[in-house]
């Protein structure tokens, strides 16, 4: 399976759908793009997903989609990326495969090292593709590390965005934390939201992922589309929590030995929800608040600001929603142990 190219493929058959999802996805050749004419076939719409292997929802929905058999209202076009590490064993398991970049940090400006690598030159070529469409509007539709609701992600905060998040979800986080990602091209010809579906072992994932995917593709006009059943949250200013470089994590119901940082293994239970001032969120080692980063998008602040030691705790300064918690100490490591939105004063 080639991965430095993205493949055009047709749209595959019912008989190819009625094999389902994990049969179609390893029939493919690689990364793959298909079109889906519409009713309006002058106006172009884009859905990714699977730039994560371990993200199942988004492919989940693609299919759905799919086996209607409905005709969009525009011409809708659908690209599955990273298949290699989304098919390799035992399946949906890897965020990327072993020694390879993530491919959602690769929609940046490469080093010169980097430029020629295959990861960055798909990535280029897929931004290439959409680019040459002008869309209406582009949804990268992921899973969350943690057990948690679905939300959207956005860099902008105006009626196109807000719109176009309220297809899949009821919550939009507006970010300036630039990591290198897709949702980070937006501009002002047209928007690109990530949806975050919730977890990849929550049941309503998959829903949200299909039943956003057909209010995307069968919508006259997303930027009149009014908000559904719900009020759409905009959440601003989140702070990113790393673990410092060299530190470790463990999760457990008592301070760990070995660790800079433990933190219950029922911590997810956290996700989106408003956590009052003094909350304890876990135990800090021998390094205390040293042991943890907050980023703003703008630099680095001082831990202090969010968080404070009470013996061995580690406690919430102020009121905060925190959301995208994981439990899984790869991730926390290499990318982030959950990010924070500070209540307004």
């Amino acid at each position: 399976m080639r991965m430095d190219r993205l493949h055009t493929v047709p749209l595959p058959d019912r008989t190819a759908l009625e094999q389902g999802l994990w049969h179609w996805l390893k029939a493919q050749p690689g990364p793959v793009w298909m079109t889906q004419p519409g009713q309006d076939p002058n106006r172009h719409r884009v859905v990714i997903t699977l730039l994560h292997g371990n993200e199942p929802s988004g492919s989940h929905g693609v299919w759905h989609w799919l086996t209607r058999g409905e005709i969009p209202a525009v011409t809708c076009h659908f690209c599955l990326i990273n298949l290699q590490a989304a098919l390799a064993e035992p399946g949906f398991a890897h965020r990327h495969l072993p020694g390879q970049p993530d491919l959602n940090r690769c929609f940046g400006t490469p080093a010169a090292s980097e430029s020629e690598h295959p990861a960055w030159q798909l990535t280029h070529a897929l931004w290439q593709r959409i680019s040459a469409l002008q869309p209406e509007a582009v949804v990268d539709l992921h899973n969350t590390s943690g057990s948690g609701p679905s939300f959207a992600v956005a860099t902008v905060n105006d009626e196109r965005h807000r719109a176009l998040a309220s297809l899949f979800t009821e919550r939009m986080l507006l970010t300036e934390v630039m990591l290198g990602a897709l949702m980070e091209r937006t501009n002002t010809r047209f928007p690109i939201v990530t949806i975050e579906c919730g977890g990849a072992v929550d049941p309503q994932a998959i829903t949200v992922a299909s039943e956003g995917i057909t209010r995307f593709c069968l919508a006259e006009a997303i930027d009149r589309v009014t908000e559904g059943d719900w009020r759409l949250e905009v959440l601003e200013r989140p702070l990113r929590v790393q673990l410092s470089p060299g530190c470790a994590v463990d999760y457990a119901e008592r301070p760990s030995d070995w660790a800079d940082l433990t933190l219950p293994p029922d911590i997810e239970r956290l996700n989106f929800g408003w956590l009052g001032a003094d909350e304890p969120l876990g135990w800090l080692g021998s390094l205390g608040l040293k042991a943890i980063t907050v980023n703003d998008g703008h630099g680095q602040l001082d831990p202090g600001s969010l968080f404070y030691q009470d013996g061995d705790r580690l406690c919430l300064a102020q009121g905060c929603k925190l959301f995208m918690i994981t439990t899984h100490p790869q991730i926390a490591v290499s990318d982030c142990l959950f990010y924070a939105v500070r209540a307004e004063e």
